[in-house]
């Protein structure tokens, strides 16, 4: 049984404090539902996830991160470690979370909710703002690049109950998002029919 749950609402988003030591599993509670991850050093919050540097730092693997992939900060530390992965390697590191201006450009919907400013809100009560928030990893984002430089993107990778597990390697303040995205691209739903919750549990 879970130690502890923070469940994640569909289209919104969560923040907690994962203790060096801890490992949570980020769960996809009904399917095909894209998770923005991000986390911050809980002592020291300007050191924070840095996608880029988790890319250097798994370099035989670049962009395909599973188990044994390790997330960096952007002083090149190691603050997580995937240790289960039912998503097998199915996740992004190349998109930034949908914003309010992202909304306004491609869907002339300048309020539809967005990644950015559910983790803004989820991290303002440890002192953090929108400037603070980093680029996410996109946890069962089904992006990839072809060979011309485009992106294919299909439905995100993991059925209902499915997860990925990560060992906090720090203290950490860890936020998601339930991305919000209910579009199409190119005729498919990154996020399935609809959008919906997930979970975070302590084990």
């Amino acid at each position: 049984m879970a130690k502890k749950e923070v469940f994640v609402p569909a289209m919104e988003g969560r923040a907690c404090v994962v203790r060096r030591g801890e490992t949570i599993r980020i769960i996809d509670v009904e399917g095909q539902q894209i998770c923005d991850f991000t986390c911050f050093n809980l002592h020291n919050p300007q050191e924070k996830l840095s996608t880029g540097e988790t890319v250097n730092f798994n370099f035989s693997t670049g962009i395909h991160v599973t188990v044994g992939s390790r997330f960096y900060s952007n002083v090149q530390n190691p603050m997580f470690e995937i240790i289960e992965d039912m998503a097998e390697g199915v996740h992004d590191l190349s998109f930034a979370p949908c914003s309010s201006a992202f909304y306004a450009k491609y869907m002339e919907d300048p309020t539809h909710r967005n990644c950015r400013d559910n983790l803004t809100e989820a991290v303002k009560p440890y002192g953090l703002r929108l400037i603070d928030v980093p680029d996410p990893v996109n946890l069962f984002q089904h992006s990839r690049p072809r060979a011309d430089g485009t992106i294919d993107v299909q439905p995100a990778a993991t059925k209902a109950g499915e997860y990925i597990a990560l060992k906090a390697l720090m203290d950490c303040i860890v936020a998601v998002s339930a991305c919000p995205y209910d579009g199409e691209f190119e005729g498919k739903r990154p996020n399935g029919p609809k959008c919906t919750p997930l979970k975070i549990e302590f084990v």
